[in-house]
């Protein structure tokens, strides 16, 4: 009998339980996801995965087949108002999740205590809501990739790249954001107002907490539009209380202003285009290095006399085209010319904040390049890319990099088309240095094979998206 009530209990309990367990039903949901895979072989490195051929501090610039191993994936929520027939309210709300490492493997037969760990980031958690009640207002809050196009080549968001924390609001083509990036990877053996830049392992200079207000206005013009751009910097006064600085450090700003011109080209294919951007920064907006452009990522030393970044300045300006030649061949291209310097008068190294580390204040980085896409079937493309970079740190010689690259690829999705996914690579580059680089390893892989004229990155891989 005893049993017998137990099990009833028992049973009644979990009923009880499941009962109040709230059942999904929910079917406005999404995902979404970009990623690359593969293996690699560098020759005169051997028993190490190969990094980049690209000069240092420049990231992907310079081209990108030798990207390690990366993935996303985003999962959004869809909500549906359904105020009345009319309405056109679009809301979501998305979460990105990252996963990447600096060197080695992240995959397979590793942990995150092996070679290299796996980095995970959570770049995106926001809102947003679009034409609010069939209006033509939108807003959106919390952290998400805000940026516009980039150079997908060299994996470059060139002009507008904002992505952080904050909100944004917008009204036809005027829109107004307010974000708030702050230290990262506080826990860096770099001094305070430093960071590790732990994607690609360039040091790049980073702030306390600032705030940056961006305005963007978009004029619609014939066969395309010419994109505004303003943005106001602002880093408050460190306090005895500020656990990210070790001293007090007075306020700074910075500014930034840019232009940027978009149009479509008639061609063979839909698609074809042509894009020109500029951009100036000036004090603590005169971002960045290694490959990105956020403007955030103040870049040299200081001016010790005052503690500021008022004489920082820097000049950005890119073009970048696609061009579908015909039925069988397309043509994609790009060329981007920074030139950077502190608030020191330094034109060499300068030293931090703290007098300990000598950090180059000047820099001028070029590189041209482009990728040619030949459809030798429909499912068979042969991608074949040219790339030329130049990095001039201080008043040091030039680096300079030559890169070749050919690339059959398997594309079972059957498009004639340079964003169908997924791609099947077997990638072989070949990159040329000039004597400068070559004696100071001016490279991620000249790092790792020691001083020589040549590389050579051989690998098979794998990248896909899907939206």
């Amino acid at each position: 009998m005893k049993k017998t009530l137990l099990f009833a209990l028992f049973f009644s309990t979990v009923a009880q339980l499941t009962a109040q367990v709230p059942v999904i039903s929910n079917k406005h949901f999404s995902f979404g996801s970009y990623g690359r895979a593969g293996i690699a072989y560098g020759v005169g490195i051997e028993g190490q995965f190969p990094r980049s051929l690209n000069l240092n501090g420049m990231g992907s610039i310079g081209g990108r087949f030798e990207e390690n191993d990366y993935f996303e994936l985003a999962a959004a929520m869809h909500f549906a108002p359904g105020i009345s027939g009319n309405d056109t309210t679009v809301i979501n709300v998305q979460a990105r999740f990252a996963f990447y490492t600096t060197h080695g493997q992240i995959i397979g037969n590793v942990t995150s205590k092996s070679l290299g760990g796996m980095t995970s980031a959570l770049p995106e958690l926001f809102a947003e809501a679009k034409n609010i009640n069939g209006s033509e207002w939108s807003i959106w809050a919390g952290a998400r990739f805000f940026r516009g196009d980039d150079i997908h080549i060299i994996d470059h968001f060139y002009f507008d790249d904002h992505s952080g924390q904050g909100f944004g609001v917008k009204h036809k083509n005027t829109q107004f954001a307010l974000i708030f990036p702050g230290s990262v990877d506080t826990n860096s053996t770099l001094p305070p107002y430093f960071y590790l830049n732990i994607v690609n392992g360039t040091p790049t200079l980073g702030l306390r907490n600032r705030s940056v207000s961006i305005i963007e206005h978009t004029i619609p013009v014939k066969n395309g539009y010419l994109k505004l751009l303003g943005e106001f910097h602002r880093l408050a006064d460190a306090t005895s209380e500020d656990t990210v600085s070790k001293y007090n450090y007075p306020s700074d700003i910075g500014f930034v202003i840019g232009a940027k011109y978009f149009n479509d080209i008639p061609a063979a294919l839909p698609g074809s285009f042509n894009a020109v951007s500029i951009r100036l920064g000036t004090g603590i907006a005169n971002g960045g290095d290694g490959g990105s452009s956020k403007s955030f990522l103040t870049y040299g030393g200081p001016n010790l006399e005052s503690y500021s970044f008022r004489k920082a300045r820097s000049l950005a300006v890119t073009e970048t085209f696609l061009w579908n030649i015909s039925n069988s061949y397309s043509l994609n291209g790009y060329g981007v010319f920074t030139q950077s310097k502190g608030a020191s008068d330094s034109l060499n190294k300068t030293p931090d904040y703290l007098g300990k580390q000598a950090l180059f204040n000047r820099k001028t980085e070029t590189a041209i390049g482009a990728r040619g896409t030949w459809y030798i079937k429909n499912w068979l493309h042969l991608l074949h890319e040219f790339d030329l970079a130049w990095r001039k740190d201080g008043t040091q010689d030039f680096a300079q990099m030559t890169k070749f690259t050919i690339a059959p690829t398997i594309v079972p999705g059957g498009q004639r088309n340079v964003w169908s996914r997924p791609h099947f690579r077997l990638v072989y580059s070949i990159a040329h240095y000039n004597k400068f680089a070559s004696d100071n390893l001016y490279s991620p892989y000249l790092a790792q094979s020691g001083s020589q004229s040549w590389g050579h990155y051989m690998g098979v891989k794998v990248e896909w998206w899907i939206w």
